[in-house]
C-alpha cells in the first residue's frame, strides 16, 4: 500500500479499506453477538451466526496487520528518544564504573547510562540505546 506521506494522497482504495476496516469489528461483533443469542434460545443457526462474525472480526485483523505494516515514515526515529540521540556528545552527571551504570545528560534530560568508564562532569558520546538505558563511548 502507498505510504502516507504529505506528498502523496491516498487512493479510493485506500478509503475503501479504512472504511471497511472500520465496519468489520461492528458487523463482526454483532454478527457474534446474535449468534450467541439464538445459540442460547436453542436455534441452530446461532452457530453459523457466531462463526460468520468471529471471521469478520479475523478478516480485520488481516487487514489492520497488512495495512500497518506497509506504511512507511520519513522519521523512523520519531517517539524514539534514545536512538535520537546517538551520535550526539553528552555530559556525565553520575559516574560510570567499569561493567556499571551512571548517567548522562542529554539537554534537560538524565538518563541511565552505561558502557565506557566516565567521570562525571565528563563528555562521552551515545553509541546506542537499549530501552531507555544509552550506549556511551569515550570522545
Amino acid at each position: 500500500m502507498p505510504s502516507t506521506e504529505q506528498d502523496r494522497r491516498p487512493s479510493a482504495l485506500i478509503w475503501l479499506l479504512a472504511v471497511v476496516s472500520l465496519v468489520l469489528p461492528i458487523t463482526g461483533v454483532g454478527a457474534a453477538l446474535y449468534g450467541i443469542f439464538k445459540i442460547v434460545n436453542d436455534a441452530a443457526i446461532g452457530w453459523a451466526w457466531l462463526a460468520a462474525g468471529v471471521l469478520l472480526l479475523i478478516g480485520d485483523l488481516v487487514i489492520d496487520q497488512k495495512w500497518s505494516r506497509s506504511i512507511t515514515s520519513s522519521e523512523p526515529d520519531l517517539n524514539r528518544r534514545g536512538e535520537q540521540l546517538v551520535g550526539q556528545v553528552v555530559t556525565v552527571v553520575e559516574a560510570i564504573p567499569p561493567d556499571g551504570r551512571g548517567s548522562v545528560r542529554a539537554a534537560d534530560t538524565v538518563w541511565p547510562a552505561e558502557g565506557a568508564t566516565a567521570a562525571a562532569g565528563a563528555r562521552v558520546r551515545v553509541s546506542g540505546c537499549k530501552g531507555t538505558v544509552l550506549t556511551v563511548e569515550a570522545v
